[in-house]
């Protein structure tokens, strides 16, 4: 099987998660003469109980210690993201105002729908926290063991196989039209209203497979069929699990998540926030409970984060282009 180039980060990603690695080993960054005068909210661009609330809350928690006063968490969803993202907007660039950002809001929904009423490149990025671990799943019916299987299978199947999503543009249906184009195999997508549903429905037999958080197909193992881990290592939640790459398929989809400040934002309050979320994130106790929650930590500060973006953008969009994704906006 071939690889593609946006499909997998080169030197770029791993000089971040190196410089990354260590800066969580180190004490954390001076903060400077900025303090918050009043509680910090983070708004979800999304409803309550989904990775990104999630992370926020988690972080939530422990950061406003740091910094005298408390982080409030406030879930705005709507429109892929866009009644959450136009908050921020509205909201004065002092640092009081956060949005818990993704690779579904600020790096597909860009791509998939042109016409956003605003330009993601122009918010200031913060800390990007962490990323989202997707596996291959299929349900238990399907005649594959293996990754190998599936693509022999979807290749000489008629009607195509199914694959589920949490929905068209989310980075669950972009994945998914990765896996085909690595693969030269075609299969229809089905999309469904959030990852919960759309693993339920491969664990009750409504579509032969999906591309979805680990953390939300582990504990349906016994009713579905866990193939591989779409990352560059394997994760430690599931670490019997191989890679995608492992069996000849080099799909990285994992998916980030991370804290971005309203357009025009000063650096210092960036850095001072940044230096905050990095101690929590460097934690042990932290890492250990991201992880149980199926994310990993990547905590990069504002410039390493800013980078990632740009390199995000060129490797989702791609995909995004190339399978034609889109959504009437």
């Amino acid at each position: 099987m071939t690889g593609m180039p946006y499909t997998s980060r080169g030197p770029v990603r791993r000089a971040l998660l190196c410089a990354a690695a260590l800066a969580l080993a180190a004490p954390a960054l001076a903060q400077g003469s900025w303090r918050p005068r009043r509680p910090i909210r983070i708004v979800v661009p999304f409803s309550p109980g989904g990775a990104t609330d999630i992370l926020a809350r988690q972080i939530a928690q422990k950061v406003g210690n740091g910094l005298g006063q408390p982080f409030i968490v406030e879930n705005r969803p709507g429109g892929n993201g866009v009644v959450g993202t136009q908050v921020l907007l509205t909201s004065p660039p002092d640092g009081h105002n956060l949005i818990m950002a993704s690779a579904d809001t600020h790096t597909v929904l860009p791509f998939a729908n042109p016409r956003l009423p605003y330009d993601v490149s122009t918010f200031v990025p913060v800390n990007g926290a962490a990323y989202t671990v997707f596996g291959l799943v299929a349900r238990s019916g399907l005649p594959a063991a293996d990754v190998g299987e599936v693509v022999a299978l979807a290749k000489r199947a008629s009607p195509p196989l199914t694959y589920a999503s949490y929905g068209i543009a989310s980075t669950s249906h972009v994945a998914g039209e990765m896996f085909k184009m690595l693969t030269g195999v075609d299969m229809t997508h089905v999309p469904y209203q959030g990852s919960g549903p759309a693993t339920m429905a491969v664990a009750a037999g409504e579509v032969d497979v999906g591309l979805v958080p680990i953390a939300i197909a582990h504990p349906q193992r016994d009713r579905l069929r866990l193939l591989g881990v779409a990352t560059g290592e394997r994760f430690a939640m599931v670490p019997e699990l191989p890679t995608l790459a492992e069996q000849g398929v080099r799909l990285v989809a994992d998916a980030w998540i991370g804290l971005l400040a309203a357009p025009g934002t000063p650096r210092e309050i960036a850095e001072t926030i940044n230096a905050a979320v990095s101690e929590v994130l460097g934690t042990p106790e932290m890492r250990a409970s991201l992880q149980a929650a199926g994310f990993s930590v990547m905590s990069l500060g504002p410039d390493r984060f800013a980078a990632f973006l740009a390199e995000e953008s060129g490797r989702w969009g791609s995909v995004v282009r190339a399978a034609h994704i889109s959504i009437a906006g």
